[in-house]
């Protein structure tokens, strides 16, 4: 059994980010990476909307994510390594009543955010005027104005994971792809070498992984398995403060589709920007490879915690759910078709909506990202590294500290996020 200075449980874009700058920090550290797929971000990283924001409401998630979308810049204009990030924009569509009013208090004082009124949107966009029948019916609110964040856009996952991956290949940390854990094996800290332990009164620690490849044992953990934590920590009683929700996301195409799609009204890149409808929270992505848009929905009561392992869209939840409000906000797409569909999960904080961070026993556990792990990537694994190695704060890129207690379970400091999609 070889034994390691530090195993990452994941190769997500926590799990890399994370031993990105551990290995960045120490050298010498030996240092392995495993994951039960094939290969890097191709769980819930791979299937999410993959677009980035710094308009929350949450102070902390605000310093995650524009950290973060400083360090991503950085390294496509200047390391010049491509993560197809272009900066199209939010456009969150709000109606004139207490709903909207809440929404623009939370975000029109984040920097780059201007108001955008109802004449300009409905040339911009052609947003049409809602039918009072369909309204009614769907509890729709009208589009009156809208809130747009310059500091924001889309990305591609996949490349992310190419930058940290790369570099940590380079720096000679070790990967083993197919590898699934199927537990973590706790070892008393003074060992008696009497059968059963440990027992209640001993002081425990993780001594192994017991994997599908064999038993692997480290010096450290680092837990994240995003969604996948409850099945590795439930067993040893730890609390991973999270519950899975599936996500839906389903690309729409045709000739509406593309008129819609490429406009020049927002950005210099001639594409509509990520746009948050005024109901349901319902969002259009710009596709601009795929000359189309992604359809997804942040649908809470009423989707179940439920969890299994390879989810799949449901084209009858788009049809009944999706649709009727997507088409009477944009009529124009009543005839546009489902090209393609995918799931995944969100891993979802219950209580505040930030993500955790903690240390349990000799593992550090990062989880509860609720569906913008990606966009706090970077942020978070150098926080989850700083606190592996034992510090109290840590140097965001954007020179700001964080108190990394501010994420954890004891001494937890954080403002509930309002705004997540």
């Amino acid at each position: 059994m070889k034994k390691y200075d530090i195993v990452v449980v994941g190769a997500g874009i926590s799990g890399l980010s994370t031993a990105y700058y551990l290995k960045l920090e120490n050298p010498d550290l030996d240092i392995l990476i495993l994951d039960k797929a094939k290969g890097y971000g191709q769980g819930n990283t791979g299937r999410s909307a993959a677009g980035f924001r710094d308009m929350f409401s949450s102070r902390i998630n605000r310093l995650l994510s524009s950290s973060s979308i400083s360090f991503y810049k950085h390294v496509q204009k200047d390391l010049h390594h491509e993560l197809g990030m272009k900066f199209v924009g939010y456009l969150f569509l709000a109606a004139n009543n207490e709903r909207g009013r809440a929404l623009e208090k939370n975000i029109k004082n984040i920097p780059g955010t201007k108001r955008i009124e109802k004449d300009e949107l409905r040339k911009s966009l052609s947003i049409a005027d809602l039918d009072k029948e369909s309204a009614d019916m769907l509890s729709l609110d009208p589009a009156e104005f809208g809130l747009f964040g310059v500091n924001s856009g889309i990305i591609e996952p996949d490349l992310i994971c190419d930058f940290y991956y790369d570099a940590l290949k380079q720096m000679g940390v070790n990967f083993s792809f197919g590898t699934s854990v199927q537990k973590l094996s706790l070892d008393p800290v003074k060992r008696l070498d009497f059968p059963g332990e440990p027992f209640l009164w001993q002081a425990k620690f993780i001594g192994s992984l017991e994997t599908t490849t064999g038993k692997i044992s480290a010096d450290k953990y680092v837990i994240a398995t995003d969604t996948w934590s409850n099945y590795l920590l439930d067993p040893i009683g730890v609390d991973s403060h999270q519950r899975p929700k599936k996500r839906q996301i389903f690309q729409v195409s045709g000739p509406a589709v593309e008129k819609l799609l490429f406009t020049d009204s927002f950005s210099g890149y001639g594409v509509m920007p990520f746009t948050i409808l005024p109901s349901h929270g319902i969002y259009l992505r710009p596709a601009l490879k795929e000359r189309s848009i992604w359809i997804g929905v942040s649908d809470d009561v009423g989707r179940d915690f439920s969890f299994v392992e390879n989810p799949e869209a449901e084209q009858d939840f788009y049809e009944t759910s999706i649709y009727p409000v997507l088409t009477a906000y944009f009529p124009q797409l009543k005839d546009s078709k489902v090209t393609s569909k995918w799931a995944g999960y969100y891993s979802y904080n219950t209580i505040d909506k930030n993500p955790y961070i903690f240390r349990t026993m000799n593992a550090v556990v990062v989880t509860g990202t609720s569906g913008s792990g990606i966009l706090k990537g970077d942020a978070i694994g150098r926080i989850t590294s700083s606190l592996t190695e034992g510090k109290e704060t840590a140097i965001l890129y954007s020179g700001d500290k964080i108190n990394i207690n501010d994420l954890g379970v004891a001494g937890r400091n954080v403002d509930p996020e309002h705004i997540i999609l």
